[in-house]
């Protein structure tokens, strides 16, 4: 008898699993009270945090602010720097290697720029999207609002604190690069071509100046992601000798921009990689 009540038991927990509703599990049969049945299920706080991130952390890096980053459990890496006015928002996709640079602030439509697809670079604000290899205008005229302008104007002081040359090299320079170079390539969209060289110019500078600050736990994952960096750097060089050669004015100003948003996409994949050599680590 012992047996047979205990079958009844793991009979009405398998019923709990494949009937949503469970009734109490009081009223055995015979009198003697059944096991309990306990479906344990995820909540949905639970599963939320599972899909959106497996690593999180929040450092401030002087001069540009707090940034919040995470590690999703694709693997998909993401950046937030948030300040007066704007919240400005950067992912990669390791596996389709795509970018995504989001700004947004109080009233306004959130900004979302896409680069590393298919489609190339597309700018859209809420129901507008536009193709910049389609109608470069139309992109540059959705790039407006206070978020965007307050974003810049922080990318742009920080830039300047960076070149008088005061700020000694940091464990989370490759994140203040990813912001810096976001800040540049929204200049060049809006119609500043030289805003991507001044801040890849600045970069690199920085990578190979002879003055470095000292770096023992993270030494390794830095100097790669600027070794990187540098060869990404030849890489644009190449490709923009090649825009530069071509005989239609708009053709060159085209690729020229094409050249700027793989050299981004592909600072990123180095940033990505930086990343999970870190493991968001280098943020204090």
């Amino acid at each position: 008898m012992a047996e047979k009540k205990t079958g009844s038991a793991w009979a009405g927990c398998l019923l709990a699993l494949l009937v949503p509703l469970c009734a109490p599990a009081s009223g055995a049969t015979g009198g003697v009270p059944a096991a309990p049945c306990v479906v344990p299920l995820a909540t949905p706080a639970a599963v939320t945090a599972r899909q959106d991130a497996a690593v999180s952390r929040t450092g401030r890096i002087p001069g540009l602010g707090t940034i919040r980053a995470s590690i999703g459990w694709d693997n998909r890496k993401q950046l937030t720097l948030a300040g007066g006015g704007f919240e400005v928002t950067r992912s990669f996709t390791p596996l389709t290697r795509e970018v995504t640079l989001s700004i947004a602030g109080a009233g306004e439509e959130p900004l979302v720029i896409r680069l590393g697809g298919s489609d190339g670079i597309v700018v859209s604000r809420g129901d507008r999207v536009v193709r910049v290899a389609a109608d470069a205008e139309a992109a540059s005229s959705l790039l407006g609002g206070r978020a965007l302008a307050a974003f810049r104007e922080r990318i742009g002081n920080y830039e300047r604190h960076l070149m008088t040359g005061s700020t000694r090299a940091r464990n989370d320079d490759p994140h203040a690069h990813g912001f810096l170079l976001a800040g540049a390539f929204v200049a060049s969209l809006a119609g500043d071509p030289t805003a991507v060289g001044r801040a890849r110019d600045l970069i690199t500078q920085r990578i190979r100046a002879k003055l470095r600050a000292v770096r023992f736990d993270f030494k390794d994952c830095v100097t790669d992601y600027e070794l990187y960096l540098l060869d990404t750097d030849e890489q644009r060089t190449s490709c923009l000798d090649a825009a530069n050669g071509r005989d239609s004015w708009y053709a060159r100003a085209a690729d020229r921009l094409g050249c700027e948003a793989e050299f981004m996409a592909r600072a990123m994949a180095g940033e990505g990689q930086f990343i999970s050599c870190t493991a968001l680590g280098v943020l204090t």
